[in-house]
């Protein structure tokens, strides 16, 4: 069981203003106000990094405390210790937190749905909940909900919030990291255009269906995950000056690359489409790189965990199960369990996000805001 379980519960905080609150000491390094009036409806498709408990709506399975303490404070099947980058930028246009699409008890749908899981990749296909399902899924909301609300229906979206929707596509991590598992690196990279490839039919079914709006991450540094760092066998060299994992992280730049042409193409072929290309691997980088700048003490160290240093990672003993620690702040850290990221490193790349300094094309994130 844990040694220290201690945590905050910071408060919400929405402004009118574009801005971002600095608060120091209380567990969180940054807070994103409110952008908006009124926020889109938003749909996101993804795997853990932006499931705000769909993976645990549908196994059943409960990330209970210290999940979720930092801020709301208890389990929401968020893997993390509080909010996740797609909370602060739904806080950002003044819309509430998604519920998972497979959430079956109590959900509210008229802010739109979650349809991120954890776990999920592009390949296989057909395979729950690969991002080809996640569509589907989808296709088959937005043909129900417009037709329930008309039957007296609450809380679904009707048919004019999917044209103006904002579609949140954050997804191609666990595609690399699964290749890595079994593969060398000269193998992963020439499979990476068939990842790309599925999150192209992917926009394209959304955008036949009526979307417009797109706004796509790319994927984060891979080796830098302590996990990683911890799990698969390396020497000096194979370790940039960072701490980090160079083939995994060359691997990721090569998929970001490819994304970011995907995206360049598909401006040229989509009619009345937005499409925002979001660098979220330099934030992340950069947050690791230069991490006692931003004000964390550790970027490598995992919060809960088991091992003790460097990585305080054990493969066998996750955060939750017996045997784990976790850390007093979160706010200190950068990494909670070793893949996913703390809330304040969270906050702190929404900010980054938010600023459009890592958008093509440079596109406000309240470019978005309903009139």
């Amino acid at each position: 069981m844990a040694r220290e379980r201690g945590g905050l519960c910071v408060p919400n905080l929405r402004a009118s203003a574009c801005a971002v609150v600095l608060v120091l000491g209380l567990g969180l390094r940054s807070l994103v106000a409110a952008q908006c009036k009124r926020g889109p409806v938003v749909f996101n498709f993804g795997d853990s990094n932006s499931d705000t408990g769909g993976y645990s709506a549908a196994l059943g399975a409960n990330f209970g405390l210290p999940n979720g303490r930092a801020f709301f404070p208890e389990g929401t099947g968020r893997l993390g210790d509080g909010r996740l980058i797609i909370d602060f930028l739904c806080e950002s246009l003044n819309t509430s937190y998604l519920s998972p699409y497979l959430e079956s008890l109590g959900p509210n749908f008229s802010d739109g749905a979650n349809f991120a899981i954890g776990g999920a990749a592009t390949l296989p296909r057909y395979k729950p909940f690969s991002l080809d399902v996640q569509v589907l899924e989808f296709l088959r909301f937005r043909s129900r909900s417009p037709l329930l609300l008309s039957r007296g229906y609450p809380n679904l979206v009707g048919e004019d919030g999917f044209g103006n929707a904002l579609y949140t596509i954050d997804i191609g991590q666990n595609d690399l990291a699964g290749q890595f598992d079994h593969l060398p690196y000269s193998q992963v990279v020439q499979n990476i255009p068939t990842f790309i490839e599925e999150i192209r039919l992917a926009i394209w079914g959304i955008y036949k269906s009526g979307g417009k709006n797109f706004w796509v991450h790319n994927t984060g540094p891979l080796g830098c995950l302590p996990q990683k760092l911890a799990t698969i066998a390396h020497n000096a060299s194979d370790v940039d000056e960072h701490g980090c994992l160079k083939s995994l992280n060359d691997a990721a730049r090569v998929f970001n690359r490819q994304l970011q042409s995907l995206c360049e193409e598909l401006r040229s072929q989509m009619k009345n489409a937005t499409i925002v290309y979001v660098d979220v691997f330099a934030i992340k980088y950069d947050l690791i790189a230069n991490y006692a700048e931003h004000g964390f003490e550790t970027s490598l160290m995992v919060c809960c965990g088991n091992g003790g240093p460097p990585y305080n990672y054990n493969v066998n003993i996750g955060c939750g199960q017996s045997g784990y620690t976790v850390c007093k702040e979160g706010s200190r850290y950068v990494s909670w369990d070793g893949v996913h990221y703390t809330e304040a490193a969270n906050s702190f790349v929404a900010s980054r996000i938010l600023s459009a300094n890592y958008s093509t094309p440079p596109v406000s994130f309240n470019f978005f805001c309903s009139v």
